[in-house]
């Protein structure tokens, strides 16, 4: 008899953690041992297509809509989807709300967003069926969701993100991390990371790298890329979707100072964001004078092509897990250049496969330009990359239950 297993997710959104989920479900999961359902908040997504047709999709609900939850849509969210039915729920909300209002310091204010949507998330029915392993794959929101709202007789989450960057509310994850029978990370700085901010859920722990599939990524960057310009210079590219987090701000000055001296680059960047972080990353363009050395591309649902076609692929993050999109630059064996984030050495082997800088403007800058000046730096990645590729071997869902 098959055995039952729910994954949580958010959106199929083309982002990373939707993209780990499909490389994970295609190569990860004997579907002639597991039923599957994948439980998304919102049915939505340009990834959407690409599930495996072994596995059921469902949504939660009009509740779901709470997992879209951020600080610029927060008001009206919670007037719509917490409050509309019932507005004596703000008394729950209140102690935090103030918190959020008053607190000086960041973190402060970011633990307070995290209990308003605890408490939001606390109005949503459990889900009705029993499973025997669930996964809340799409990082903290999703586990919580797990452990309060889904019986499964084996519970385990992931994470995409480095635990300490941006602080998160000890007391709070560790309550959750204990009730997981499996936290797994995504990188074993990340894991060690964690470990050292949370001793007691040392040994719920482990580190199971992203499933990347070589033979597709090579396959699909063979189709065409429409750059959507003649530009015969030196293409750098960025894939992640525009926040601050992937610091395209700090980048766009670093370009601009380049164009200035005279080098003949053009920065592409394949991704979207909120309306507000598009507009705040056009605005940044335009005070740089950089409109003619930045292009937007949205999203594409094959970036190979663009990778193999760029000369030099950046990862400005301010922070990160490990970023996927790095992953496959290497298999495509590009130049690349990264900030320090805390997994960049154990992904580049320190310095070794990619050039990494420190998170700044400046970092940006001179990492580029030292690559610019020197053709022969990212020549020599690329040879290095060559020579470690290998056919990759897949763990399994089984071996981690």
């Amino acid at each position: 008899m098959k055995k039952k297993v729910l994954v949580i997710g958010i959106t199929m959104a083309a982002a990373g953690s939707e993209k780990s989920f499909l490389s994970f479900a295609s190569h990860a999961i004997d579907y002639s041992r597991y039923d599957v359902d994948l439980l998304l908040a919102k049915k939505e997504g340009d990834f959407l297509e690409r599930i495996p047709k072994e596995i059921h999709v469902l949504e939660m609900g009009e509740m779901g809509e709470i997992f879209l939850l951020d600080r610029k849509n927060a008001f009206r969210m919670i007037g719509k989807n917490f409050l509309s039915k019932n507005p004596l729920r703000i008394v729950s909300l209140l102690p935090y709300i103030l918190r959020r209002l008053t607190s000086r310091k960041a973190e402060q204010k970011a633990f307070a967003a995290h209990r308003i949507w605890l408490e939001m998330m606390k109005t949503m029915p459990r889900v009705e069926k029993e499973y025997d392993i669930a996964l809340a794959y799409w990082g903290d929101r999703t586990m919580f969701y797990m452990i309060d709202k889904v019986q499964a007789e084996k519970k385990i989450a992931w994470l995409h993100f480095d635990y300490g960057k941006p602080p998160r509310e000890d007391t709070l994850y560790e309550m959750y991390f204990r009730a997981c029978d499996k936290v797994i990370t995504v990188s074993g700085e990340i894991e060690n990371s964690l470990k050292k901010a949370l001793p007691s859920v040392v040994d719920k722990v482990i580190t199971v790298e992203n499933v990347i599939d070589s033979e597709e990524i090579l396959r699909d960057a063979e189709e065409s890329a429409n750059f959507e310009d003649d530009f015969s210079g030196i293409r750098i590219l960025s894939i992640g979707r525009i926040c601050e987090q992937k610091g395209y701000d700090l980048a766009v000055p670093a370009i601009a100072r380049l164009i200035s001296e005279g080098y003949p680059i053009k920065w592409y960047i394949i991704g979207k964001g909120s309306a507000e972080d598009e507009a705040m990353l056009a605005e940044k363009i335009r005070m740089c004078g950089a409109e003619n050395a930045v292009s937007i591309l949205g999203i594409r649902k094959n970036p190979y092509p663009y990778i193999k076609g760029a000369d030099i692929y950046m990862q400005p993050s301010r922070h990160e897990g490990k970023p996927i999109a790095v992953e496959e630059a290497k298999v495509l064996c590009k130049p690349i250049l990264v900030t320090d984030y805390t997994s960049a050495c154990e992904q580049l082997e320190g310095g070794r496969l990619g050039k990494i800088k420190e998170i700044s403007e400046d970092g940006v800058y001179w990492g580029l330009k030292e690559m610019l000046d020197s053709p022969d730096i990212g020549k020599n990645f690329s040879l290095r990359l060559q020579e470690i590729q290998r056919k990759e071997e897949f763990l399994h869902l089984s071996d981690l239950i």
